[in-house]
Order: C-alpha cells, then structure tokens, then sequence
C-alpha cells in the first residue's frame, strides 16, 4: 500500500507530477490517515509518500501506528530534506524498516537543475551516509531525464560501491508528467535513448550485482533482458491511479494538447490518442 500524507515539499524538481496538489500545501490529518491505514492493514507492507512525509508533523505517531495495526514493512519515501541522525533514530525507533531517497546525478549543476532550489547534493549526500549507518532497508529513486543519463552508469558505480546502494527504482519521464514546455528541452530524450539508457540499467545490474524496478517503461523495451524481467508483473507498463485521476479532471488532457503522444506507449488505450 501507497499511502500520500503531505502535499508539502521543500524541493521544486521539474519533473514532479505533484505540482497540481503544492498549491494545497497541506497535510492529511492523522486521523484521516489512521483511517486508511486501518482500511487496509491486511496488505502488510505500507510506504508513505508526499510531498516530504519528513515534513508531516505527525509521521512517527504514524508509523508507530502501522506497526500496531500489523504492518511488517514501513517505509517512506523522501528528498531526505530535515533528515539527521536524531530524527532517523526516532524513526527507526517507531518501527520504520526501510527508506526510498530521491536521486538526481553526481553532477552539482546537474543535481541544481532537476532540484530547482532544492537540496544541495552535499547535504543529500551526508543524509544517504546517514541512511546506509542507520541498518533500514534503502534503496535510491531516480527520475531519468535529459539531465542525468549521460552519466548513469558511472552514478550506478558510485551508488553501489560508495554508498551500499543494491536496490533502485528508475522512472521514466513520461510526457504528462510535468506540462511545462520550458522545461521540456532539460528533461526530454528520444525513444533510441530511453532504450540505451534500459541497455545501460542492465548492463548495472550484471556487472554490480544490484536489483532494479522500472515505472513508466514500455514492456518492448525489455524484451532482451528477459532472464531478468518477470513478464507476468506489469510494473513497466503501470500508469497510476493518481495519474489517471489528474489526467481525467482536465476535457482534454494537457499531454494530448500539447502534442506529447509522439513518445507515450498507452496511446493505443486512449480515447484521445491518450487517456
């Protein structure tokens, strides 16, 4: 289970789906969120995401809350923003098992461009360095775009063997993500790369021994890779719910609008030549 408790960032990546919700600036109440978590503790395993859950006021009542309605993996997802070592203690202390962290390049312009006035790369470094001596579960997010895959395997490198990093989850940039055309040359890439750069994850995956999950990917486009990929699982090809709600309020959506179904690979399922 996926569970949003704060439309509160303090990063503005370019990519981020999330703008429509920052204008609300808000966090869900804890009451309204003990009642989901109470709605569906059969699933087990329950990750909260925002915004920053570090920012809600109320995140350890949370997770101290999950573990009594007998969740056994508790995880968020995060920037690392306000992260130190007290507060991760304090987490864990609450039953927190493990962390996703935002990851952009190693590359301080680069990391400055996709964060847009966000968290340094020094300071999210030092919190990963926190995060890999804290014993959770870990693992590193990263939004593939323009600005960082000339660079990715080299980062994959690095990750894994500065940092202990054996899980990542890679998300393509999808082209109703963000509906801001001056962002558009920073962060789009072609077809022809986004398949190099599936050929550059995986050659990552042999040579460093690590684990990968893709969101937002073409199933084609992992047709080579098969001893690695289980094809009953939809993971690569999954468009979430949040995504078809936010696309759904608009008559027209703004990806069809804009002329964006050039790269989409759900078009044939859309009543738009889109969703």
């Amino acid at each position: 289970m996926d569970l949003r408790i704060t439309n509160t960032c303090n990063s503005n990546c370019l990519y981020c789906l999330e703008q429509s919700l920052r204008a609300k600036e808000k966090h869900i109440q804890k009451q309204e969120v003990f009642d989901e978590i109470g709605k569906n503790r059969d699933d087990k395993i329950i990750t909260f995401y925002g915004g920053n859950p570090l920012l809600h006021p109320d995140l350890k009542e949370i997770i101290q809350f999950s573990k009594e309605q007998g969740f056994e993996s508790i995880g968020i997802l995060t920037n690392t923003f306000w992260l130190d070592k007290t507060f991760l203690w304090e987490l864990n202390n609450s039953w927190l098992t493990s962390i996703g962290f935002y990851f952009h390049s190693f590359n301080k312009e680069r990391h400055s461009t996709i964060v847009n006035s966000g968290i340094s790369l020094a300071q999210l470094l030092k919190n990963i360095e926190i995060i890999q001596k804290s014993g959770l579960f870990y693992k590193a997010i990263i939004h593939l775009n323009n600005q960082n895959i000339g660079t990715l395997f080299r980062d994959l490198v690095v990750l894994n063997k500065k940092f202990g990093i054996t899980n990542i989850e890679c998300i393509n940039y999808f082209p109703f993500d963000r509906p801001y055309d001056e962002y558009k040359e920073l962060l789009e890439y072609d077809v022809e790369t986004k398949r190099q750069t599936i050929d550059t994850i995986f050659k990552a995956i042999k040579t460093l021994k690590i684990e990968a999950n893709f969101v937002k990917f073409p199933r084609e486009f992992f047709w080579d890779f098969a001893e690695f990929y289980n094809f009953e699982r939809w993971i690569l090809e999954q468009i979430w719910d949040e995504d078809r709600e936010r696309l759904w309020q608009e008559k027209v959506p703004f990806c069809f609008e804009e002329n964006r179904c050039g790269s989409c690979f759900i078009k044939d399922n859309c009543e738009y030549y889109g969703l």
